[in-house]
C-alpha cells in the first residue's frame, strides 16, 4: 500500500501540532478534575512598567512587551536577557515571527526592525539604508543571512544581505534591476523602463542554492549571486513565448535529485538550469496548456501543473468552454526536458495539486470552485479515470489501495468534508453513505495499521475505515460533545482513542466504549483562549525553521511525499537534531542550542491539553492541563478575577506564564 498526505506547509505527519478552536457560550456543569492542586511559581520577575502584552517565540524566547520597551525572557531562568526601549508599547499583531525562520520582526511608522530574539541582536535596521518600503525579506540559514530588497525615496532601489549573529551587512547591490538583454529604442525602450520600474517593487523570487549562491529573479532577469560578496556569478534571460514580453508567475525550485541544477517555471513553461554557470540544460522549455501554477518532481518525471491565465494576460493561455477553464497538464523528462505525452493531457478546470502515491499521483482539480480527483499514471502521463470524480470539500489526504482510492477531504465554504473510496475501474465511490463532517469543520482522523479512524461530525459517530477492503463500521454510538463544542484532533494512544476539542476530551477503547469523558466550560469571552491558540503557531513555526535550515530541497521534498517517503524524511531530520547533535544552522550559538533543544523535546506528542475553563468556585478563570490517558487535571493555575487575564502558555517546556499584578510576570511550571 502506497499513501500520500497533503503536506502544503512544511509540517509533516510525525510533526503534527495540537490545532485548538474557539468554543461557544456553555450551558452544562463542568467537569471536576482528579485532585491536582494548584502550581507553585518556578519563578517571579517585575518588569519596568505595565505589561500590555506577551508571547512565546518559536525560538523559545518570551516577549514581554510594556510601555517602557519589549524584553526578551530567559523561560527557564526567569529574568531579562534584553530590552529594546524603541520598541516599547508596539500592539501585538506589530511583532510576527519572520517566515521560515528563528527571527522575529517589529515595526511601527518609519521603522522595521528585524531581531534575534535569543541574544537581542538586531540582524536589520530599515533606518540604516533609509528605506522607505521593504518589498522582500528572506532568511537563508544555510549561508547565515537575510536578504532585503527595499526602496528608497530617491535613487535606485536596493538588495542587502546581513549576518544572522552580528547583523553586520555584508554588500548591498543597486544594479540588480537593470536590464539584462540590450538596451532598445523607441517604444522598446520605453517598455524596458516600465519593466525595470514594475521589477523595482516587485517581490523578489529567492532561492538559496547552498551556502555560497543566491539565486534571484526579478522582472528584469534571472541571476546568480555570490553569497560573500553580492556579485553576479551569472545572469540568464527565461525565454518567453513572446520576445520581450517580461516572464509572469515566475517560481524557482531547487532539484530534488540532481544537485546541479534547478528548476524555474514561467507562464506556461519550465526550464532547467546549471547552477555552476546558468546555462539552459534543456533545448528547450516543457510546456503545458494554460499557465503552470506549481511542479511536482516525481522519480518518473517533473509533473507540471496547469491553471488557466489570467484574463487579459498576455502569457499563457486561457480557454474557456460552459464557464470552465480547460487546462492541459503533461509531465516532463529530467534529462532532455521533452514531454512524455505528445500533446498535454485536457483537464477541466485548475490542477491545484498532485500528491504522490508510488509511481502514480493523485490530482486535484478545481472546476467552478468545486473539487474533482483523478490518478496520473507518471510514467504513461495518462490518467486512470475517463472522467474527473467530484468530491465534497478540498482534498486534505489520499492514498491508493487494494480497494481504490481512499480520500479525506477537509470543508471548504459550500460543502462540508467526507471520507470515501473510489472504484478506479468504475469511478464510482464505494459508499454509498460517505462518511461526512458537518458544521463545515473539519473531519479528525488517525491511523494505526491497516485501520482509518475517523470521527463523524454530522452524526457524531466513531468510524473505523478498512484501508485495504475498503469497508467501514461505525465502533461507537454517538458520542456528543458538550457545549456544542467541534473536536478537532484524534489521537490514538497506549489506552485507546483521544478524541479532543477546545473544552472536551474522550477516551474511547478500540472495542468502542467509551472510557472517560469530561467537559470544562469556556470562559466568557473567547478572546480568552487566544493565547491558547498561539501554541499552535510556536510549533508550526519551529518546525518551519528547522526544515528551512534543513535544506531547500527538504522542504521541497516534504510538500509532496508519500505518507512512507514523508515518515522516512522526517525520521531523517528527527535523527540529525536528536541523535546526530545537529543544530539550526546559520543562526547565533545561543538561538541555535535552544531552538535545537526545542525541536528534540517538541518530537515527543504531549501526553497533556490544556483547557482554560472558568473557575468553578466563583469569577475568574483557570487553566487546567488535561491527561491524554486518564482524563484527569494533573495541574491547575488561578488565573485571577480579571476579565481578560494577559497570559501566555508554552506547550514544548510545559510552562504557563501570568502577568498577576500591573507589572508583575509570574512563570509556572506545570
Amino acid at each position: 500500500m502506497t499513501a500520500v498526505g497533503a503536506y502544503r506547509s512544511l509540517l509533516l505527519p510525525a510533526l503534527l501540532v495540537m490545532v485548538y478552536r474557539a468554543a461557544q457560550a456553555q450551558t452544562v456543569a463542568p467537569a471536576r478534575g482528579g485532585g491536582a492542586g494548584g502550581v507553585t511559581a518556578a519563578w517571579t520577575l517585575r518588569m519596568k512598567g505595565d505589561i500590555r502584552w506577551q508571547q512565546v517565540t518559536p525560538a523559545g524566547m518570551l516577549l514581554v512587551s510594556t510601555d517602557a520597551a519589549l524584553a526578551g525572557v530567559d523561560i527557564d531562568a526567569g529574568r531579562v536577557a534584553w530590552e529594546k526601549t524603541e520598541l516599547g508599547g508596539l500592539p501585538a499583531d506589530s511583532v510576527r515571527v519572520v517566515e521560515g525562520s528563528l527571527l522575529m520582526q517589529a515595526g511601527r511608522l518609519g521603522l522595521l526592525l528585524i531581531f534575534d530574539p535569543v541574544t537581542g541582536a538586531v540582524v536589520f535596521d530599515s533606518r540604516q539604508l533609509g528605506l522607505t518600503q521593504i518589498v522582500t525579506r528572506r532568511v537563508l540559514p544555510q549561508s547565515g543571512t537575510l536578504l532585503v530588497h527595499g526602496r528608497r525615496p530617491s535613487g535606485p532601489p536596493v538588495v542587502a544581505l546581513y549576518d544572522l549573529v552580528t547583523g553586520n551587512q555584508r554588500w548591498a547591490n543597486e544594479t540588480l534591476f537593470e536590464q539584462t538583454e540590450p538596451k532598445k529604442k523607441g517604444l522598446g525602450g520605453l517598455m524596458q523602463n516600465l519593466v525595470r520600474a514594475a521589477s523595482e517593487g516587485t517581490e523578489l523570487e529567492v532561492l538559496q542554492a547552498g551556502p555560497d549562491m543566491i539565486v534571484v529573479n526579478t522582472l528584469t532577469g534571472l541571476r546568480a549571486l555570490d553569497a560573500r560578496t553580492g556579485a553576479v556569478r551569472w545572469s540568464a534571460t527565461l525565454p518567453t513565448a513572446r520576445s520581450g514580453n517580461p516572464p509572469r508567475h515566475v517560481q524557482l525550485y531547487p532539484s530534488v535529485a540532481k544537485a546541479d541544477r534547478i528548476y524555474v517555471s514561467f507562464d506556461d513553461r519550465v526550464m532547467a538550469y546549471r547552477l555552476a554557470d546558468g546555462q539552459a540544460l534543456w533545448a528547450k522549455p516543457a510546456t503545458v496548456d494554460g499557465q503552470i501554477g506549481d511542479i511536482v518532481q516525481h522519480p518518473a518525471g517533473i509533473i507540471m501543473l496547469p491553471q488557466g491565465a489570467p484574463e487579459g494576460q498576455s502569457s499563457g493561455s486561457r480557454k474557456v468552454i460552459n464557464g470552465v477553464v480547460q487546462t492541459g497538464l503533461n509531465v516532463a523528462r529530467y534529462d532532455d526536458g521533452t514531454t512524455i505525452a505528445q500533446k498535454p493531457l485536457h483537464m477541466r478546470g485548475n490542477v491545484t495539486d498532485a500528491l504522490i502515491t508510488g509511481d502514480a499521483a493523485v490530482l486535484e482539480v478545481d472546476a467552478e470552485s468545486k473539487t474533482f480527483v483523478n490518478v496520473l499514471d507518471v510514467g504513461a502521463a495518462t490518467v486512470r479515470l475517463k472522467k474527473d470524480v467530484k468530491i465534497k470539500g478540498q482534498l486534505a489526504y489520499a492514498e491508493l489501495t487494494p480497494a481504490g482510492l481512499l480520500y479525506i477531504s477537509r470543508p471548504d465554504a459550500g460543502t462540508d468534508a467526507e471520507v470515501n473510496v473510489i472504484d478506479l475501474t468504475s469511478g464510482e465511490p464505494r459508499f454509498k453513505d460517505a462518511i461526512e463532517g458537518g458544521k463545515r469543520a473539519p473531519l479528525p482522523y488517525a491511523m494505526e495499521g491497516r485501520t482509518l479512524y475517523v470521527y463523524a461530525t454530522r452524526d457524531r459517530k466513531l468510524y473505523a475505515v478498512d484501508r485495504d477492503a475498503g469497508t467501514f463500521r461505525a465502533l461507537t454510538g454517538e458520542i456528543k460533545l458538550q457545549g456544542d463544542d467541534v473536536p478537532t484532533t484524534l489521537e490514538i494512544r497506549p489506552g485507546g482513542l483521544v478524541l479532543i476539542s477546545s473544552q472536551n476530551l474522550v477516551v474511547v477503547g478500540r472495542d468502542g466504549q467509551v472510557k472517560q469523558q469530561v467537559y470544562y466550560p469556556a470562559p466568557q469571552l473567547p478572546g480568552l483562549l487566544r493565547a491558547l491558540y498561539a501554541m499552535e503557531s510556536v510549533r508550526a513555526g519551529l518546525y518551519g525553521a528547522a526544515a528551512s535550515s534543513y535544506g531547500d530541497a527538504f522542504a521541497q521534498m516534504s510538500r509532496q511525499a508519500t505518507d512512507t517517503a514523508a515518515k522516512r524524511l522526517t525520521a531523517q531530520m528527527a535523527t540529525a537534531y536528536s541523535q546526530g547533535g545537529a543544530q539550526l544552522t546559520g543562526y547565533s550559538h545561543e538561538a541555535a542550542a535552544l531552538a535545537s533543544k526545542r525541536f528534540r523535546a517538541s518530537l515527543s506528542v504531549p501526553g497533556s491539553v490544556f483547557m482554560l475553563t472558568r473557575a468553578p468556585e466563583g469569577n475568574g478563570n483557570v487553566l487546567l492541563q488535561i491527561d491524554k490517558e486518564s482524563a484527569q487535571s494533573r495541574a491547575r493555575v488561578d488565573l485571577g478575577k480579571e476579565r481578560e487575564p494577559v497570559y501566555a502558555v508554552d506547550d514544548v517546556s510545559n510552562m504557563l506564564f501570568l502577568r498577576t499584578t500591573g507589572g508583575t510576570l509570574v512563570g509556572y511550571r506545570l
